[in-house]
């Protein structure tokens, strides 16, 4: 993988799990302020996870998943379909 496919992926996944964060929060019926209450983090910084403009990394990623019930395995079947599209596009 070349740097700019590299720096597309990261772009790309950071998208598709903050959207997942997000979904997951309002299927619990949480604000951004109640949810990051929860995880242990602002809302401005849960707010920009999920918007794609930063990547929730080790110990805040496994918060996010224990608190919200997030299931790694569905925003992976997602990104795994975009790393296929990436590498059919080589």
């Amino acid at each position: 993988m070349n740097p700019q496919q590299y720096k597309i992926l990261n772009e790309i996944f950071r998208k598709i799990i903050g959207k997942h964060i997000r979904n997951s929060r309002l299927m619990w019926g949480l604000t951004q302020e109640e949810a990051a209450e929860r995880i242990g983090c602002s809302a401005k910084h849960l707010g920009r996870i999920e918007r794609g403009e930063k990547t929730p990394k080790g110990l805040m990623l496994s918060l996010i998943q224990l608190k919200l019930d997030l299931r790694s395995d569905d925003y992976l079947k997602e990104f795994e379909e975009a790393i296929k599209k990436l590498e059919k596009g080589k």
